[in-house]
């Protein structure tokens, strides 16, 4: 597993920044590496998901791309 460079930089940055835009920074990388991960593998992805407890968010991309949207790709 290897870490997104720009968490790195984030983090470089953070001293000088508001937590709260750190935060809203971070959560845009991972959310960008979630959505990469969905494309590539759906099935894996939705099942790591639901694994770890989260749902809600696995329920919520489905509702977006709809059942089996990887399908009629």
């Amino acid at each position: 597993m290897t870490v997104d460079p720009r968490l790195l930089a984030i983090d470089a940055a953070a001293a000088d920044r508001e937590p709260t835009e750190v935060a809203r920074d971070e959560a845009a990388v991972i959310f960008d590496n979630m959505i990469c991960g969905y494309f590539q593998d759906p099935r894996r992805t939705d099942a790591l998901l639901r694994q770890s407890g989260l749902t809600k968010a696995a329920d919520r991309l489905v509702e977006i791309f709809g059942p089996g949207w990887w399908t009629k790709l």
